[in-house]
């Protein structure tokens, strides 16, 4: 509400894109530079997190005890629930792209820690999210307010059909674990692989308010 006429254009330039496919592009040729770096974020939605074996940080929260631990989880001793967690596989190469981690729960705390900041500061220009389809429209409005750039995945399953159920995950109710959709998954990985910057100086994720700064 702040930003009228951004939002307003914003929500025009939403109804053009495409969210048919399990992919939504939001002007990926306008990324400048490309993806990567300081002002890059990777969103990923905290019902990717495991339920069985369970997640060790929880689940409806902003954590990764693995990434925020990098450096001792390069052991062997990786915890079961890690070794299968989606969040754990992109979060490796989000760290050589140099772009922030942040593992999304309300929509809220999006806004607080995502797209308020992009708006004010211009701390983030480009993106690459996983969410659930019921979410895409007001979450592409969001970026396109915002000036954030990149691209939207949706999930393959367990994501929220109906406003009921995505009032509930917001809330952090949630019995489903997500989950991505292998040709999905490997677009991620390549976009993040072509963005990995080498050689890359980040050796540790850093964790700052709600996110996950490379350093």
């Amino acid at each position: 509400m702040p930003h009228p006429l951004r939002t307003a254009k914003a929500m025009l330039g939403s109804g053009s894109l495409d969210y048919s496919g399990c992919m939504t592009a939001l002007s990926p040729e306008g990324l400048g530079h490309g993806f990567g770096g300081a002002r890059s974020i990777v969103g990923l939605g905290f019902c990717l997190k495991p339920m069985n074996p369970p997640c060790p940080a929880g689940r409806a929260n902003h954590d990764c005890l693995y990434l925020e631990n990098l450096r001792d989880s390069e052991a062997l001793n990786i915890p079961a629930a890690c070794q299968c967690c989606a969040i754990r596989e992109i979060g490796r190469l989000t760290l050589r792209t140099g772009a922030a981690l942040y593992i999304m729960t309300s929509a809220r705390d999006i806004l607080l820690d995502v797209f308020t900041p992009a708006i004010n500061e211009g701390k983030f220009s480009s993106g690459l999210f996983a969410l659930c389809r019921y979410s895409l429209r007001p979450f592409a409005v969001g970026l396109l307010a915002s000036g954030i750039r990149g691209w939207l995945f949706t999930f393959e399953k367990g994501d929220c059909r109906d406003y009921e159920t995505w009032l509930q995950a917001d809330r952090g109710i949630k019995e489903e674990q997500t989950g991505i959709a292998d040709p999905n998954r490997k677009t991620i990985m390549k976009l993040l692989g072509e963005a990995a910057k080498e050689p890359h100086d980040a050796t540790h994720f850093e964790k700052t308010g709600n996110l996950l700064y490379p350093k």
